[in-house]
């Protein structure tokens, strides 16, 4: 009896132990919690206090994301960005602010549509004019001394689509303006083969039930198949039916471009596109009625060979940056 009168002590002084630590722990958590609601709170108050002190025109977003504009500028985390020279693009998908050096772009796809359509307005507001087209420009060999390569690419963008000039995100001068003045390139397309095959098999069997099979199919698709010498024979025709399909699929070439600033450089960048995106830049982009024969051979060298270095690295006979110096010494040649 006393033995269990000792163990039933343990039991109880085990689950009072228990029940201390749990509530422990729970009064831990408790404190944890309302630490982080507190520190909430005062990072709350805090960054009340910088829009306060800001006096915005206009504040968009929260203390995770957010956007004000004051006067002519915007202010984003850190930063503090005139609109002069900016631009703007939006559609129902993106929004994004084309900026000089030394930034390039900001893009609001962390805002909801409604907010989005806020800064948008307020953009409209300060006059910041609306980019009609762009494309992008992932080659900044030929142009690292007037444009800031922040990002892989920046945008060349055009506000009026009846000026034949454009201008480039990340440029060193705010001022300077381009002009797209020849397009070297050839689509490539390869073929994807489709072969389907369907076989249909027919036979008659003639001699007693319980034959054995000893032969097999000859003659490729078509055969017989002769049975034991119990007299059973088996006639069997098989015949297949392949249906060859091909289909041409385009992938990017090397489109050869040649840029000229409005203060008289000349430069060459090769870029990857798709047919539509050539059809693209010569609508909107390319200058029209001006003689630029001269170098059309040359461009044409140039594609050919910028596409052997490309297959070259594509078999693994050169590196990546073997081909980028491959692909600059063209362009500087």
């Amino acid at each position: 009896m006393m033995g269990v009168g000792i163990t039933v002590t343990l039991i109880v002084v085990v689950i009072i132990g228990l029940i201390f630590a749990l509530i422990a722990n729970n009064q831990y958590n408790d404190e944890k919690m309302q630490k982080l609601k507190q520190e909430e709170i005062r990072k709350q108050k805090e960054f009340q206090q910088v829009i306060e002190k800001m006096k915005p025109d206009k504040f968009i977003g929260d203390q995770d994301v957010w956007i004000a504009f004051k006067e002519k500028n915007i202010v984003i985390p850190e930063k503090l960005i005139s609109l002069d020279n900016c631009a703007y693009y939006h559609n129902q998908d993106k929004t994004i602010l084309m900026l000089p050096d030394p930034y390039d772009s900001v893009s609001f796809r962390a805002f909801n549509d409604e907010q989005r359509q806020e800064i948008v307005d307020y953009l409209d507001k300060y006059n910041v004019p609306q980019i009609q087209t762009y494309f992008r420009i992932t080659d900044g060999s030929g142009l690292s001394d007037k444009i800031s390569f922040n990002h892989d690419y920046e945008y060349a963008y055009m506000v009026d689509t009846n000026d034949e000039s454009f201008q480039i995100s990340g440029s060193k001068n705010s001022k300077l303006k381009w002009k797209l003045t020849n397009i070297e390139f050839t689509p490539h397309y390869v073929t994807d083969y489709e072969v389907t095959t369907q076989s249909e098999e027919s036979g008659r069997v003639n001699g007693r039930a319980g034959a054995a099979i000893l032969g097999g199919l000859v003659g490729g698709t078509t055969g017989a198949v002769i049975g034991s010498s119990m007299g059973r024979e088996i006639n069997s025709t098989t015949i297949s039916h392949s249906n060859n399909s091909a289909n041409a699929r385009e992938i990017p070439a090397t489109a050869l471009l040649t840029i000229e600033s409005s203060d008289g450089d000349k430069v060459k960048i090769a870029e990857q596109y798709y047919e539509d995106d050539i059809i693209i830049l010569k609508k909107y982009f390319l200058v029209e009625n001006e003689t630029r024969e001269e170098g059309n051979q040359n461009n044409s060298n140039f594609v050919a060979e910028l596409q052997k270095l490309k297959k070259m690295m594509d078999e693994g006979l050169l590196t990546e940056e073997e081909f980028k110096q491959g692909k600059k010494k063209l362009l500087e040649g």
